[in-house]
């Protein structure tokens, strides 16, 4: 199990070397004897894992397991888990997979809800083969995602427990073809908490339209909604950032907007994905303002 920010193992020699002798030992002893049926058949195959979240999968919290058989044969895996001080539970990836050998299989699951602890995290992968032997593994981060898989999610449920996020209709010009549409966010205060709104970010799919009509990176809202105040509206106008028919059809994270916020005096972003109504009208605007309605 590894802990990320501290921590090391070794194994003794006067341990490695009582190993070899009870090894030798017990072959003395066998004299061409069959095997006792409790002891192991050998050695677990040789595996290494990684953790990986594609772009596609961030809106559905879907985080693979890569499981790649470093051994000589195939192995059957029944299923892989990432064990995380981080998570509430193990995510679970994967179903009957067979891993050719020196092939990768991406064993996926749904991300757990997370703890939302300081500290280190202290993790491991265990990958269960079909016949129940356990093979645990130190995971990869290739793309260095571990650590920040849980602070999206973290932040927003900060978020939800000072504010209820209530998306309202999207309002779009008609005709739509060419047009610029307004999305709109209700935040009403649960009195726990305040926080500032200060700006909102383009999507890979929607871009940001300023006051005078021209396409910009950032929108200044600058809402503060105290704990003990009212519910406060934020709007801000779009328009297709792209209007590639398979963009649309494919589309993951082009309604997930970016919001940089200040909660309870700290700054944070606050990836916030829209609700599926508001997913489907966006995509039904983009379309339409593209001419591909």
């Amino acid at each position: 199990m590894s802990g990320r920010g501290s921590g090391s193992r070794g194994i003794g020699a006067l341990a490695a070397a009582m190993v070899l002798v009870l090894a030798g030992c017990a072959s003395a002893g066998a004299g061409g004897g069959e095997a006792d049926p409790g002891s192991t058949s050998g050695a677990p195959p040789a595996l290494s894992a990684e953790i990986v979240q594609g772009r596609g999968d961030v809106r559905d919290g879907v985080v693979a397991i890569v499981v790649t058989n470093d051994s000589d044969e195939e192995v059957v895996v029944d299923h892989a888990e990432y064990r995380s001080s981080a998570l509430v539970e193990p995510l679970v990836g994967g179903d009957d997979s067979t891993i050719p050998a020196g092939a990768s299989r991406a064993l996926r699951g749904t991300l757990p809800q997370p703890t939302c602890a300081t500290g280190p995290i202290v993790d491991e992968v265990v990958v269960v083969l079909a016949d129940g032997t356990e093979v645990r593994l130190d995971p990869g981060d290739p793309y260095d995602q571990i650590p920040t898989l849980t602070d999206a999610p973290c932040t927003r449920l900060a978020v939800e427990r000072v504010v209820d996020v209530a998306w309202l209709p999207i309002a779009v010009p008609d005709p739509a073809l060419g047009a610029d549409a307004t999305v709109s966010l209700r935040l009403t205060p649960t009195g726990d908490g305040a926080l500032e709104v200060r700006s909102v970010e383009p999507t890979v799919l929607l871009a940001l339209v300023d006051a005078a009509g021209q396409r910009t990176t950032e929108v200044p809202l600058d809402v503060t909604i105290e704990p003990d105040g009212g519910a406060q509206t934020i709007a801000f106008a779009v328009r297709p950032g792209r209007c590639d028919a398979h963009a649309i059809a494919e589309d993951k994270q082009g309604t997930i907007f970016v919001f940089q916020v200040v909660l309870d005096g700290v700054e944070r972003t606050l990836q916030l994905p829209s609700d599926d109504a508001t997913r489907d009208a966006l995509l039904a605007y983009v379309a339409a303002s593209c001419g591909l309605g």
